[in-house]
């Protein structure tokens, strides 16, 4: 089973730079996961027990609307990375993510990570690291994507 969570981690363009040894310590951290279409990977206002890694399938996030409804807000696909809010900040989660073929993944769960911090603390800092820059990504699309809307409000 490692073996192809080994591959899984290859795969991964987050993990690109890490050596084989970080590779293989968190190789026996992840844990292999399958969803079924439609099935709920996790729920807004759970609390955030793993961070998941899609590596084929399609996955869509929701989040609910001032009225209690389910909005689509993104849809994710291979490679892509889910929970990481999260999951750092040890938080609820903050939308709805469900299934939207069969998918498969790898997960780490949030117990799993702290034996990390605890035996393997430069591998976890290489790992936050990452996940911080994913973040900062990721914010810096949504600050460009809100300027450019409040752009068009103005005209």
């Amino acid at each position: 089973m490692t073996e192809a969570i080994i591959q899984a981690i290859d795969k991964l363009p987050i993990f690109s730079d890490l050596t084989r040894r970080d590779v293989d310590v968190l190789a026996n951290l992840f844990h292999p996961k399958s969803w079924d279409k439609g099935e709920t990977l996790f729920a807004e206002g759970e609390p955030c027990q793993a961070l998941y890694f899609v590596m084929s399938g399609e996955v869509k996030i929701f989040k609910k609307d001032k009225n209690r409804q389910y909005k689509e807000i993104a849809t994710v696909g291979d490679r892509s990375v889910l929970g990481e809010m999260g999951f750092i900040e040890r938080s609820l989660r903050s939308a709805t993510a469900i299934a939207d073929r069969d998918s498969l993944g790898i997960g780490l769960n949030h117990s799993d990570f702290e034996r990390l911090c605890e035996d393997e603390p430069a591998v976890a800092i290489k790992l936050l690291k990452k996940l911080n820059r994913l973040l900062a990504l990721r914010l810096r699309k949504t600050t460009v994507e809100y300027a450019n809307i409040l752009h068009e409000a103005d005209n």
